[in-house]
């Protein structure tokens, strides 16, 4: 029998475990009385579902399981698109001694590759015309088209009449005709009407002709792909077979059962139950009868890859060498000795253990995968089915007349409780994490099922919560997960007394981890934040390497005023956006800190309000290079900013011959500004005595111009001399100011 399966495959041949499967906690051995209840309903050779695992990523790993008796093949009936799945992933086991010798199916070449095997030059949608042309030169026999005709089509040519009654609106008609040489020369044009049959006479053309339309109805047909397993043995055994398969995600929704007093909070013992149930769909080709079902929330890789198609590789054409003599030659050998064997891996045993099938809890053999035994996995493996737990405590029982339909003989969400009992194991492997249902799951094909997978009791407290990125404050509820369970990324409702009270969405929750849940708006609650300061102020100098260091200390404060209409007291919890590079003054303490908010709690009265301050603080240094700063602008900078300006003291010295460099480069550039004036004087005295002529009054201004050139020769003189003395001073006033700045040492002055 060939069981049809609308899944794709898992098979690195016979053994090997596959990855990223989660490992059940034990493995079960198998009884022969299991073993016959298991295959009761299974024909021999055909292969059933026993045991299906959805990932969060779209694919599913199915296992199949049947009986074969002595050497056997097994069918499974794909489609090409699972068949790459199958090639890439299928493990075959048979757990009675035999053993799977190998898996054979239905090869495709391209279609286009095929057809170039064939005379025919024919695409793969060829027209009529197309058709003609491909059959040019063949014998052929016309009939319909007055006396039977027989010769070699010549062509096949299309003409276009003119339009109906002249109407260029109206279609213009096309006639067809073929034109066919007969043997003794005779030319015969025809119309190819309807009624006209051009067959073809040559045997050959018509097998070319038929295995081409061949060609194309298995194409056609070609989704049908045939997996045969060879399993050889002897007696009655039990074949396993497990695959991939791209499937629809499930999904995860909870429910939230809250049991309120008459003033508003949770029960007394301050937990409440959740709920969880998945979304299961079966799209596969068969139904799902009693199967085993894990629910995982991990993604392992998976990809798609046409492995099944026969691939062509493109090769370059190379031309033939002409007169290409070759001699002998002579190779260097290899440096390194050549290793004298070498350790071959024995594919039968090793650390892939027994049975792969047991990975997802078959009942025999050991598995691993990625990250570990199933020991280990075991040891990590999270104790459950709390679910079964019972009431240790009595509930409020005055909600119980509120629940919908009426009086209830118990609260809502104790009945509730009673009513789904989520039977379902867990097990943890590596970063996955499986719901293992206990109970056996039917799912037709094409069919979806809402299955419950987790009933806890969690610590659990009612709070309004307020943030800058909501219009209004909402009701949420800080969820404590002391289950022990990972619960995934999925929706969720509360139920308040039996009624509803909102929805939301929840992201994976660890265990142990606490998680707000929002699920409606707070009318009664208003938070008004309020334009908060920042100041800013000198915290700390110092002086090291000629520059002074000054922190400053950055201060931001944020107010908040938290106001309640209703007459009972609420919680809230306000979120203060964290700034980066900033930290929270060590007398706040919020509730929670996440990577982006401060979460403070804020207790409000009836009809009350409540403030609360934040305040966040950071440090920025400054620096300045005494050089370069003057007394005035540090003075400046540190009495704007709250600064010690006793510091100054300290530096007095820096300042001091900061002053007196400044003395002498004043006296240098009065010194050098004289200089310019003189000699530019000296330049218009000697341009006049260039312009004399010689006569008694010219040589009397010779005279004048030539005692005023003495004079400022000897002035220029004495200028150069006390030019050259300042110079020397500057230079001793500027170092004496470079080692009184290298010289100061101040580690801080608060």
């Amino acid at each position: 029998m060939r069981a049809l399966v609308a899944c794709a495959l898992f098979l690195p041949f016979l053994e090997l475990p596959a990855v990223g499967q989660v490992v059940e906690g034990k493995p079960r051995a198998v009884t022969a009385a299991a073993a016959r209840a298991a295959h009761a309903d299974t024909r021999p050779g055909e292969l059933r579902v026993t045991h299906v695992s959805l990932y969060k990523n779209g694919v599913g790993f199915f296992e199949h399981e049947g009986q074969v008796t002595g050497d056997a093949a097994v069918s499974l009936d794909l489609t090409s698109a699972q068949l790459n799945d199958v090639l890439q992933s299928l493990t075959a086991v048979d757990v009675g001694g035999g053993h799977v010798t190998g898996a054979n199916y239905n090869s495709t070449t391209p279609l286009d590759q095929q057809l170039r095997t064939l005379p025919l030059n024919l695409g793969e949608a060829p027209s009529e015309e197309d058709l003609f042309a491909a059959l040019r030169g063949a014998r052929v026999e016309v009939t319909g088209s007055g006396a039977v005709f027989t010769g070699r089509l010549l062509s096949m040519e299309v003409r276009t009449a003119g339009a109906p009654n002249g109407d260029d609106s109206k279609p213009v008609p096309q006639r067809r005709f073929a034109t066919v040489v007969a043997d003794s020369g005779a030319t015969r044009t025809v119309e190819l009407t309807p009624n006209t049959v051009v067959r073809l006479l040559d045997a050959g053309l018509r097998a070319d002709l038929n295995t081409y339309l061949e060609l194309l109805d298995r194409n056609r047909t070609e989704g049908i792909r045939h997996l045969v397993l060879t399993d050889r043995g002897t007696g009655t055994r039990a074949l396993r077979v497990s695959f991939l398969s791209e499937v629809p995600v499930w999904k995860s929704t909870y429910r939230l059962l809250l049991t309120t007093g008459a003033t508003g909070g949770v029960a007394k013992d301050g937990t409440a139950t959740v709920q969880g149930f998945s979304v299961v769909d079966n799209t596969t080709g068969e139904d799902w009868k009693d199967v085993r079902l894990s629910l995982i929330a991990g993604s392992p890789q998976s990809f798609l890859q046409p492995i099944s198609q026969p691939i062509y590789d493109r090769r370059p054409e190379v031309a033939i060498a002409e007169n290409a003599q070759t001699t002998p030659q002579t190779h260097e050998s290899s440096e390194a000795e050549l290793p004298q064997g070498s350790a071959s891996a024995d594919l039968s045993s090793g650390s892939a253990g027994g049975n792969p099938a047991s990975l997802f809890g078959s009942p025999t053999g050991t598995g691993s995968g990625t990250g570990g035994t199933v020991a280990a996995a075991a040891k990590r493996r999270v104790p459950t089915n709390r679910n079964m737990m019972k009431d240790t405590g009595s509930l409020p029982a005055p909600m119980a007349n509120m629940a919908i339909g009426g009086p209830m003989p118990m609260p809502y969400e104790q009945a509730v409780r009673q009513s789904n009992d989520a039977r379902a194991t867990t097990a943890a492997f590596d970063d996955f994490f499986a719901y293992n249902l206990t109970d056996p799951v039917t799912i037709p094909r094409n069919g979806s099922a809402l299955v419950p997978i987790l009933q806890e009791r969690l610590p659990v407290e009612s709070v309004t919560l307020w943030s800058r990125g909501e219009a209004r404050p909402l009701r949420a509820l800080w969820v404590t997960n002391s289950s022990g369970l990972t619960l995934d990324r999925g929706s969720f409702s509360v139920v308040e007394n039996g009624a509803f009270a909102g929805e939301g969405l929840v992201d994976p929750v660890h265990p142990g981890e606490r998680r707000l849940l929002s699920y409606a708006v707070d009318q009664a609650v208003r938070v008004t934040p309020e334009n908060g300061k920042e100041t800013q102020r000198i915290t700390n100098v110092s002086v090291s390497k000629g520059v002074l260091r000054a922190a400053n200390t950055e201060v931001a404060e944020a107010r908040y005023t938290v106001s309640d209409a209703a007459p009972e007291g609420r919680t809230v919890i306000v979120e203060e956006p964290r700034r980066p590079g900033w930290t929270l003054d060590p007398a706040d303490k919020p509730a929670e800190v996440t990577p982006g908010v401060y979460r403070f709690r804020v207790p409000v009265d009836g009809h009350g309000k409540a403030e609360l301050t934040v305040t966040q603080r950071r440090v920025v240094d400054q620096y300045f290079r005494l050089a370069d700063s003057s007394e005035e602008q540090l003075m400046q900078y540190l009495q704007g900013n709250g600064g010690d300006t006793k510091i100054l003291a300290q530096l007095e010295p820096v300042f001091a011959a900061k002053r007196r460099l400044a003395e002498l480069d004043a006296r240098v550039a009065e010194a050098q500004e004289k200089e310019r004036v003189i000699g530019e004087d000296q330049k218009r005295l000697r341009e006049n005595l260039a312009a004399l002529k010689g006569s008694a009054e010219e040589r009397a201004l010779v005279r004048r111009y030539t005692e005023e050139l003495n004079a400022q020769e000897d002035a220029l003189g004495a200028l150069k001399r006390d030019l050259a003395s300042l110079e020397q001073a500057r230079s001793a006033a500027a170092q004496e100011l470079a080692d009184r700045i290298d010289s100061i040492q101040i580690p801080g002055v608060a």
